[in-house]
């Protein structure tokens, strides 16, 4: 039996009788095992309480470590 967890329409958490967890938000959805999922809430969680000390400015952010990510 599977339970769902919603949080306000946008994001819910699908936990499989086959003990995987499916993380949906909008259009994406991620695959974790339990412990996966826990560790990647705890990253999102401090990432989101970094976030306020970012400056909103259109250039690259200095502060955070350099990444491949490329902004489109």
């Amino acid at each position: 039996m599977d339970n769902v967890i919603h949080d306000n329409g946008k994001a819910a958490l699908n936990v499989c009788g086959c003990g995987r967890l499916h993380f949906t938000y909008g259009p994406i959805t991620l695959h974790f095992e339990r412990e996966e999922f826990q560790v990647f809430a705890e990253v999102v969680g401090r990432l989101a309480a970094q976030f306020p000390d970012v400056e909103d400015h259109p250039g690259p952010m200095t502060r955070a470590p350099r990444t491949e990510t490329i902004c489109h």
